[in-house]
């Protein structure tokens, strides 16, 4: 079995850092930031549909550019991995990353976060023709690590349909950024780190 982790929201607690970035990237362009709420229910997806989505006016690559320079500062500040983390990763279980990040991005959190080496691959949402909720990074995974025998875990709507649409496993957790009655639909969920140990059986 192989373990697919998203990263924001579901490793790292980077709700912080993300508000921020957008609230420096909206001001940058003299455009007033969505509210917090907006923002934190489309994580995940690729930052140009977010930005596209958030205000259909305005041009997405310059605010998914200026986000970016933003994160980019902001991250070492006030990215942190949520509790139990580290503890989970240093069992001895097959892991991989499927994010929504561009794959610079991916590349910085898992390198920055001391995992460069625990991951067997590592997949920003730029990495394929159709990130989340599309199945390709789930696929792009299986093709890398030569097994089709994968658990996909996340704390988004956007985590869960990809598991089903590429028809693996998924587990959701109650600790991101959508709530565990969406959730729920589409996987069971848990509410500790602890108790997503025990669901992997790691």
């Amino acid at each position: 079995m192989l373990v697919v982790f998203d990263l924001d929201g579901t490793v790292i607690d980077s709700s912080k850092a993300l508000l921020e970035s957008h609230k420096e990237a909206w001001a940058s362009l003299d455009l007033q930031c969505p509210p917090d709420e907006a923002i934190l229910n489309l994580i995940g997806l690729p930052l140009v549909d977010t930005m596209r989505m958030l205000d259909p006016k305005q041009d997405p690559h310059a605010l998914a550019e200026a986000y970016s320079q933003a994160y980019m500062r902001m991250s070492s500040e006030h990215e942190r991995l949520f509790d139990g983390i580290t503890e989970l990763m240093a069992r001895p279980f097959r892991a991989a990353v499927a994010t929504g990040k561009s794959q610079r991005g991916a590349d910085r959190a898992v390198n920055q976060h001391g995992f460069a080496h625990r991951f067997e691959v590592v997949l920003g949402g730029n990495s394929v023709p159709k990130p989340k909720p599309n199945p390709d990074l789930l696929y792009a995974i299986m093709e890398a690590t030569g097994t089709k025998d994968l658990v996909m875990v996340g704390d988004t709507t956007y985590d869960l349909e990809m598991a089903h649409a590429a028809g693996v496993k998924a587990i959701g957790v109650s600790w991101g950024h959508h709530s565990v009655e969406r959730l729920k639909k589409w996987a069971p969920v848990v509410d500790t780190v602890e108790e997503l140990g025990h669901s992997l059986g790691v």
